[in-house]
């Protein structure tokens, strides 16, 4: 288990799983990569609703994302700098898409031998017992999942 992979949204579940991560990585000398993944909302979801917002969205899109990513970047960097990483590499990245599908993307294009993920977390309404985002993220994954309670 050389390569593990944590992604943090802030949630109470996603920081156990980076501290469970770290406690993993120092059993087996391994490298920690934390990942956040900025979502901007979608127009279509105001559109169901009747809602035209398309002019707001486009013209404020990259303020928006510029935005989006400096928060996300703050949080993560909050985050890992209050956990104990001491003798470990890590790298923090903060990503722009769908958070599942980055999450998977990365997790096979890197090849990372573990996914160490909250439970639930800061995720859409539609989750129930298990996030959206980890259910997906468990159900097509090419490696291992360990998912944390919070």
């Amino acid at each position: 288990m050389k390569k593990i992979l944590v992604p943090i949204d802030g949630s109470t579940a996603s920081i156990k799983a980076a501290e469970k991560a770290i406690e993993l990585a120092k059993l087996f000398n391994s490298y920690v990569t934390f990942v956040t993944v900025v979502n901007l909302p979608s127009e279509d979801k105001y559109s169901y609703f009747g809602l035209n917002v398309q002019t707001a969205f486009e013209s404020n899109r990259k303020v928006m994302l510029k935005e989006l990513i400096n928060e996300e970047t703050k949080m993560l960097n909050i985050i890992v700098n209050d956990l104990d990483v001491s003798n470990l590499n890590i790298e923090k990245k903060v990503i722009v898409g769908i958070a599942y599908k980055e999450i998977l993307k990365l997790s096979n294009n890197e090849k990372f031998d573990l996914i160490i993920m909250g439970r639930r977390g800061f995720s859409n309404i539609e989750r129930f017992f298990v996030g959206s985002v980890t259910q997906r993220v468990l159900s097509e994954a090419s490696c291992p999942v360990l998912v944390v309670n919070d």
